[in-house]
C-alpha cells in the first residue's frame, strides 16, 4: 500500500485576477478551491495515473471538511487525524501565467493528536511505501514520525525541506526529492551545475537510496547506486501556467515508472511538466503526450 503523509494540509483557493492593483479593490474573473498540501497532491497525481493510495492527514474545522470533500470528489482514499486547529487556507493569485502564493502557517498540533498519528503509523508494514511531503504544522513531532516509519520497515519517500529534510536523510530513505534551492541549503552554499552529481552521489553514499532532484524548467537529476544522470524538459508546444504541484507530480510519475517498467526519471519529468501545463494536477492525456516525447 502507498500512503501519503501530509502533516500540514490545506485548502488551496485559486483566484484569477488580471493585473491586480495593490491597495485597491480587485475583482476576480473566477476562483475555485482544491484540496492542497504536498502529500495530498501526490495522492491526487497517483490517482490520475491509475494508482491507488491512502492520504493520511491532520485536519480540522470547516476548512478540514472542505478538504475531505475535495478528496471525495477526486476519489482519493484518506484517513484523518482530527485536530482542534482549523485547517489552513492558502491563497493562489493567478495573473496570466504568474501565480503569487500566500501560504498560511497552519495551526498547532497537540500532544494527543501526535499520539493518534503515531498510533496510526504503527499499522505500517515492510511492504508499504510512505510518501512524506511538505511542511509540518507547529508542534508536530517529526522525529517520532520518522522513527515510527523506520521501525515499521516501510519504504520512505521524502519531499520536505530544512530540518525535516535533514532528519529524513538520517532515516535512510528509499528516495528523497529536493529541488535545487533545497540542495543548496543542505550544502550551505550556492551550487554550480557541475557540482550537482557529486553532491547527489554523496547523499547516496551516506545512506539515501536515491535522489530525484528537480531543477525547474531545466529538468531533473536521478542519482542512485547505479550512477547519476540528467534529463532535460522537452518542449511539448504548450504554455506553462502553474508550477504548484509540479514537484509532487514528479513523485507520482516516479512511482508510476517503477510500477510499469518505464524509465522513472522520464515519467517523473513528464508528470511535473504535465502539471506545469495545467491549472491543477495534470490529467492522464497530458502526461501521456509529454511522456511520448521521450519515446520518440
Amino acid at each position: 500500500m502507498i500512503y501519503t503523509l501530509t502533516l500540514n494540509p490545506s485548502v488551496d483557493h485559486y483566484v484569477f485576477v488580471s493585473s491586480p492593483v495593490r491597495g485597491a479593490t480587485n475583482r476576480a474573473e473566477r476562483s475555485f478551491c482544491v484540496p492542497g498540501g504536498k502529500g495530498v497532491n501526490v495522492s491526487v497525481a497517483l490517482g490520475r495515473l491509475g494508482i491507488g493510495s491512502t492520504a493520511v492527514l491532520l485536519c480540522g474545522g470547516g476548512a478540514g471538511r472542505m478538504l475531505t470533500d475535495g478528496l471525495d470528489r477526486e476519489g482519493v482514499t484518506y484517513e484523518i487525524i482530527k485536530t482542534k486547529a482549523e485547517t489552513r487556507i492558502n491563497t493562489k493569485i493567478a495573473d496570466g501565467g504568474v501565480i503569487t502564493e500566500i501560504n498560511a502557517p497552519g495551526g498547532p498540533v497537540t500532544h494527543e493528536e501526535n499520539a493518534e498519528l503515531l498510533k496510526k503509523l504503527g499499522g505500517l508494514c515492510p511492504d508499504d511505501t510512505v510518501v512524506l511531503s511538505g511542511s509540518a504544522a507547529p508542534g508536530t513531532d517529526v522525529v517520532a514520525v520518522l522513527n515510527a516509519i523506520r521501525a515499521s520497515g516501510a519504504r520512505l519517500i521524502a519531499d520536505t525541506s530544512g530540518e525535516a529534510l535533514s532528519a529524513c536523510i538520517k532515516a535512510a530513505p528509499y528516495l528523497i526529492k529536493p529541488n535545487r534551492a533545497e540542495l543548496c541549503a543542505l550544502a550551505g552554499r550556492g551550487v554550480e551545475d557541475d557540482e550537482i552529481p557529486l553532491l547527489l552521489e554523496k547523499l547516496v553514499s551516506g545512506g539515501v537510496g536515491a535522489v530525484l532532484l528537480s531543477d525547474g524548467e531545466r529538468g531533473a537529476y536521478l542519482c542512485g547506486a547505479d550512477g547519476c544522470r540528467f534529463l532535460p524538459v522537452k518542449d511539448a508546444g504548450m504554455t506553462a501556467v502553474n508550477a504548484t504541484g509540479a514537484g509532487d507530480s514528479m513523485i507520482a510519475g516516479y512511482i508510476y515508472g517503477e510500477q510499469n517498467g518505464t524509465d522513472p526519471l522520464a515519467c517523473a519529468v513528464s508528470a511535473g511538466s504535465a502539471t506545469a501545463y495545467s491549472e491543477g494536477i495534470f490529467d492522464k492525456e497530458t502526461f501521456d503526450l509529454v511522456l511520448g516525447l521521450y519515446n520518440e
